[in-house]
C-alpha cells in the first residue's frame, strides 16, 4: 500500500515501522472494505518526537459501527501484527470509531469505543480515545495511511472544549495520584508512572498555554522555560527516567517515596496554575 502521508512516517528509530504499518493497513482495509473511511496515526508519531520508547497510536474511522464479528477479525489482525519480530508491531495502540460518533460532540468522553491497549491483542470497550485532544491531533496533525484526509471528515475542534477537558483531566489525575502513591505497587507509583505524570502535566500545561497538543518532549522543553525554576531538576529527572520504559521493567518497580512526594507537589503546583494561564485568543 502506498500511504497517502508517506513522507510523514519516520524512518528512525525503527526502519521496520513501515513494513508493520503496511501489513496492518492492508489487512484492515481488506476486512472493512467499503466500510472504511480511513486509517490514521495519532499520538506521538503524529505530534512529533517519535522515539525508541514511543508506542504507535492509531485511529480507524468507519462509515458505520462495527459488529462484534468484525471486531474478532480485526483482533486477529492485531494478534498477527503483534507476532512480528519488531518493536512497533508489538506496540500498536488505538481505537475504531464511526464517522458519526467522530463528529458527535455529545458522544465525546461518553461513548465507549473498541480499543486495543498498548501491546494488547484483545480489544476492550473504553472512552480512552473518545476525547477532544485525540480529535484535535487527528484533524491538525494526523498522518493518513489510507482513506480521506482528516480535515475533510472531521469538523474543527472547539478548543475551549479541549481546554476544559484538559483542566478536568488535571484535577482528576491529581486526586487519583494522591490516593495511589502510598498504596501497593501500581502504575501510579511505579518508576514509569512517576515520570509519566511529571511529563504529562508539563504537556497539559503546554496545551493550556498554546491551545495545541504537542509531544511530551515539546511539553518538557516548554515547561522548563515557563514553570517555576525549582521544578527544573524534577522535569529533567522525569525525562531521563522515561528512557527505557519500552523494556517494561520500570512499570514493575516502585518509585522512591521522596520522589513520589515531590511529583505530587509538582502536580498540585500545576493544577494551581490552570486558571492563571493565558491562552492566545485566536486559539479558542
Amino acid at each position: 500500500m502506498n500511504f497517502i502521508d508517506d513522507t510523514k512516517i519516520p524512518n528512525q528509530p525503527y526502519p521496520e515501522l513501515r513494513e508493520a504499518l503496511n501489513i496492518f493497513a492492508n489487512e484492515i482495509a481488506e476486512v472493512l472494505r467499503d466500510n472504511l473511511v480511513g486509517i490514521y496515526l495519532v499520538g506521538s508519531i503524529a505530534t512529533g518526537d517519535f522515539d525508541l520508547d514511543s508506542d504507535v497510536d492509531f485511529l480507524v474511522v468507519t462509515n458505520t459501527e462495527l459488529t462484534e464479528a468484525t471486531m474478532i477479525s480485526l483482533q486477529n489482525i492485531q494478534a498477527k501484527i503483534h507476532s512480528m519480530d519488531c518493536y512497533p508491531a508489538k506496540h500498536l495502540e488505538g481505537s475504531y470509531i464511526s464517522i458519526d460518533d467522530l463528529n458527535d460532540w455529545n458522544a465525546v468522553g461518553q461513548k465507549e469505543l473498541y480499543y486495543f491497549d498498548n501491546g494488547s491483542i484483545t480489544y476492550e470497550r473504553t472512552t480512552h480515545d473518545n476525547q477532544w485532544h485525540v480529535r484535535w491531533i487527528l484533524r491538525e496533525r494526523g498522518i493518513t495511511l489510507t482513506g480521506q484526509k482528516p480535515e475533510t471528515i472531521l469538523k474543527p475542534i472547539p478548543l475551549n472544549k479541549m481546554v476544559t477537558e484538559t483542566k478536568a483531566t488535571m484535577l482528576q489525575a491529581m486526586k487519583d495520584f494522591q490516593d495511589k502513591i502510598s498504596q501497593p505497587l501500581s502504575f501510579w507509583n511505579s518508576r514509569f508512572g512517576q515520570s509519566f505524570f511529571v511529563l504529562t502535566y508539563c504537556r497539559m500545561l503546554h496545551t493550556l498555554h498554546t491551545g495545541t497538543v504537542q509531544s511530551k518532549k515539546a511539553g518538557m522543553i516548554w515547561a522548563k522555560q515557563f514553570v517555576d525554576p525549582k521544578w527544573a531538576d524534577l522535569i529533567d529527572q522525569a525525562w531521563n527516567e522515561r528512557e527505557g520504559v519500552r523494556f517494561g521493567v520500570k512499570i514493575g518497580q516502585r518509585s522512591e517515596a521522596p520522589l513520589l512526594d515531590e511529583t505530587l507537589e509538582f502536580i498540585e503546583y500545576a493544577v494551581a496554575q490552570i486558571d492563571n494561564i493565558e491562552i492566545q485568543e485566536n486559539l479558542i
